[in-house]
């Protein structure tokens, strides 16, 4: 029966949908980034635009996609959270296809299934279900889409399978630019390795950029303008450049709730050295050597230090392949794949345990952690019973999915106020200013500590000032479980 790859496509189908009922809807962070996830798209279908009305460090194409779901399917958790299961079947088909490009079936079903307990069933925030934002999830399937299309192309003659994969590089790219330097990697593939030619060349040019072009053609239409691009540019800069953001990685670098992840922290490196002591060999072998050449490129934000327990996860599946293909003649190889398995399985079903509070909702009932779930089931019951519909809710540092719940717009460009953007981002002085010129009815502050950005609460460790302008405009209505909400004194 598993003589074939559609049986053992079969195979991974059945695993991958037996496990599904034992995490639905048991994934993410609400009250962090996944919130945010679906408030974004929401306010879309308000009338508010990406990067004009709608802060964003993402590329658009995520959002736009999933309003459109929104639009279609209604605007509740499991909407998104289904979209999130399809997203990550095509990446594990994907995976599979893949590695047999290199690998036995044995050894590709191993590593797949490795990457089902590694990456789709992660119940924290670093999954392919429910994860701290779509667009890198979205990306991650475009670009391995890219990838398989890439090497079967340099596999055969078929210009079309070239210019499949610029058009999964381009969606990837649209979706977020985690995959950027991949691209290097195709020019070099359909320039030198199998040079397409220059009419081929301009047709892959096109396949590329026609969803990024349509993305940005749609927020065009809706408003965007050249001087919103410019302002995102700047604060763009300023984030990636920003102080926090760099205390962010290093406590991360080393933050494991088992130590023993963090032995997949070398790949990226371990592969380049491979790679080079057996350069000639790999050279001479054009679909192996392109292979580890994307594995290579695209870990290159992660090089030092692959993190599976964070933002990592999402390389892992592609430099974990070329670290299989480089040891596949191990014989060892399948019980080390099957050890990694039973690691993350038990990581997986372990977790389970504390994600045991049921959200009740007006868009459906999720699970989460209990302290997180009684927060926003508190916040979000009272904001329904004392607030009109048209009154407009700011939840801070963090929380917007309180705006989602209860169908309360926020403040759609300043909805994250944790140290990073506080401080290092948007500046004392600009925030305080936009506030005092924008005054929203209420303003709810939660006990978030964000001490992974060097401060712990808002109001307390940093955004004094600013905790001062909600007293001078405000009034104290609510303060329960450390939860403070305030009503505005007057709104002209």
């Amino acid at each position: 029966m598993l003589k074939t790859d559609k049986s053992i496509i079969f195979l991974l189908t059945v695993l991958f949908f037996a496990l599904l009922p034992f995490f639905f809807l048991h994934q993410g962070l609400l009250l962090i980034d996944t919130g945010r996830e679906f408030y974004i798209p929401s306010q879309m279908l308000n009338g508010s635009v990406l990067f004009k009305d709608i802060y964003n460090i993402y590329g658009a194409l995520s959002y736009q996609f999933n309003a459109l779901l929104f639009l279609i399917f209604g605007q509740k958790f499991t909407t998104l959270y289904i979209a999130g299961i399809f997203n990550s079947f095509i990446i594990t088909i994907t995976l599979y296809l893949l590695a047999r490009e290199f690998l036995n079936k044995s050894i590709s079903f191993l590593f797949t299934a490795l990457m089902i307990f590694a990456l789709v069933y992660n119940t924290f925030l670093y999954n392919s279900n429910l994860t701290y934002c779509f667009a890198i999830v979205y990306a991650l399937s475009s670009f391995l889409l890219s990838a398989l299309f890439l090497i079967k192309y340099i596999k055969s003659n078929n210009k079309l399978l070239a210019y499949l994969s610029c058009f999964f590089a381009g969606i990837s790219i649209a979706n977020k630019y985690e995959f950027v330097f991949y691209l290097f990697v195709i020019l070099y593939a359909i320039i030198f390795v199998k040079p397409i030619g220059l009419k081929g060349f301009f047709k892959s040019l096109t396949a590329f950029l026609i969803i990024p072009c349509f993305s940005l053609l749609i927020l065009l239409v809706q408003g965007l303008n050249i001087n919103d691009i410019k302002e995102n540019t700047i604060l763009l800069y300023k984030l990636i450049s920003a102080p926090a953001l760099k205390l962010f990685f290093a406590k991360f670098r080393v933050f494991f709730d088992n130590k023993i992840f963090a032995i997949f922290g070398i790949l990226p490196v371990l592969n380049l050295i491979l790679t080079c002591l057996n350069f000639k060999k790999i050279y001479n072998d054009k679909p192996l050597f392109i292979i580890l050449l994307i594995a290579i490129t695209a870990s290159a934000k992660s090089f030092l230090f692959l993190n599976v327990c964070h933002m990592g996860i999402f390389i892992f599946p592609i430099c974990a392949l070329a670290t299989v293909i480089l040891f596949d003649k191990n014989k060892y190889l399948s019980i080390i794949l099957f050890a990694c398995i039973l690691l993350f399985a038990c990581e997986d079903f372990s977790s389970l345990q504390y994600k045991n509070y049921k959200l009740n909702t007006t868009k459906g009932s999720i699970y989460t952690f209990k302290k997180d779930g009684e927060l926003i089931k508190y916040t979000s019951d009272f904001i329904l019973a004392n607030t009109k519909p048209n009154d407009r809710v700011t939840v801070l540092p963090e929380g917007c999915i309180i705006n989602f719940i209860t169908n309360r717009n926020g403040d759609n460009f300043y909805y994250n106020l944790n140290p990073l953007f506080y401080n290092d981002v948007f500046g004392d002085d600009k925030t305080i200013n936009h506030f005092e010129q924008n005054l929203t009815e209420y303003i709810v502050l939660l006990p978030i500590n964000n001490i992974e950005y060097g401060k712990s609460f808002f109001g307390v460790d940093y955004a004094q000032n600013f905790y001062k302008m909600i007293n001078n405009n405000y009034k104290l209505i609510k303060e329960e479980k450390e939860i403070k909400i305030y009503e505005a004194n007057s709104i002209d």
